[in-house]
């Protein structure tokens, strides 16, 4: 039941930010949008910043400090995305609170 529910939600949030990128206004879609990638993909900041960190410093500084920077962030990227989706409906729309918006941005130097 869980996994039904799960999955439910999953195919919401997805047909959701499907439509809003059709939007050219900023509107609680494209917030919901917002908030449920950077949600269910936050832990991907852990390899993005083992790999920027590595890349611009060093393989051994990015093993370490890229994978605690990563971890932070991580945790930050989630829980940022957990509160747009909760608050979707609340105004301002067009704030990020996270920079870059998505954790799929700043790979490239």
């Amino acid at each position: 039941m869980l996994k039904k529910i799960l999955l439910l939600t999953l195919v919401a949030m997805l047909a959701v930010s499907m439509t809003a990128y059709a939007a050219e206004d900023q509107n609680a879609g494209t917030k919901l949008a917002r908030g449920g990638a950077n949600l269910l993909a936050g832990w991907l900041e852990f390899p993005k910043q083992i790999y920027t960190v590595s890349r611009d410093q060093n393989a051994y500084i990015g093993l370490t400090y890229g994978a605690v920077k990563g971890l932070y962030e991580g945790i930050a990227r989630t829980g940022m995305g957990l509160f747009e989706t909760v608050t979707c409906v609340v105004p301002p729309y067009d704030k990020v609170f996270i920079e870059p918006e998505y954790v799929f941005d700043g790979w490239k130097k």
